[in-house]
């Protein structure tokens, strides 16, 4: 009895699996260690996030990233070099799926006011619904040390020839100064970061005129930035 009782257990907890982690039926192939290994990474991966994001970097330690995800020490350095390669990858992580969040709400057809506008918003709904990975990404990653900040001057330098296309739709683009993409980046960044802290960026329409201010109102003027914001609340 004691026996069945345990074969009982096993396949109920067998049943708790992913599928792909599933025991495999005889004359099925196995499952291929490359499948287990990005199995193992994404469950890292999405346990750092949060460590990170609610412990901070710096006081953050492998030991607490293993107990998070569930896994061994050995398990984790088989996965990634140490806390700053963790940190890395949620931050590329993060950064992808935001980037792919936007686009995939762009009105593509729309001249690029319209367009900046919309990318601005899905932004900020993003930043609410997932603030702690919103804070990984804008504040944790200028703690995380050199190849970090590295790696967020990448994203900013990204953006700057997304932002010059408002000035190629500016009535006075003469006389904008050369580096003002670079400067209202860094402007909106900041912004960003300390409504963040604050625990400010729950709602996105209550910070989209001031986003657009910040963002576009340089390039297209008050009125226009105005209509942008109003056009784009929701309904």
């Amino acid at each position: 009895m004691a026996q069945i009782g345990a074969r009982i257990r096993y396949a109920a907890w067998m049943g708790t699996l992913p599928e792909h982690l599933q025991p495999i039926a005889v004359g099925q192939r196995p499952l291929e260690r490359e499948v287990y290994l990005e199995h193992q990474r994404d469950r890292v991966l999405a346990a750092a996030t949060e460590v990170f994001a609610k412990r901070g970097y710096r006081a953050t330690t492998v030991d607490h990233i293993v107990v998070a995800a569930q896994i061994g020490v050995g398990t984790f350095y088989g996965l990634f070099g140490g806390k700053e390669e963790c940190f890395l990858a949620t931050y590329e992580r993060v950064l992808a799926d935001f980037e792919q969040a936007v686009r995939a709400a762009l009105p593509t057809e729309a001249p690029f006011p319209e367009q900046a506008c919309s990318a601005l918003r899905t932004l900020l709904v993003q930043i609410a619904a997932q603030p702690l990975r919103a804070r990984l990404a804008l504040v944790e990653v200028q703690t995380a040390g050199p190849p970090a900040l590295a790696r967020y001057q990448q994203t900013i330098d990204r953006l700057i020839p997304e932002l010059a296309r408002a000035r190629e739709e500016s009535p006075f683009a003469a006389e904008l100064p050369s580096r003002l993409e670079e400067a209202v980046i860094g402007g909106l960044l900041w912004y960003l970061q300390q409504r963040l802290l604050q625990g400010e960026l729950k709602n996105p329409d209550a910070h989209l005129e001031d986003v657009l201010e910040i963002a576009l109102e340089p390039f297209l003027g008050p009125e226009e930035t105005a209509r942008l914001a109003a056009g784009a609340r929701t309904p």
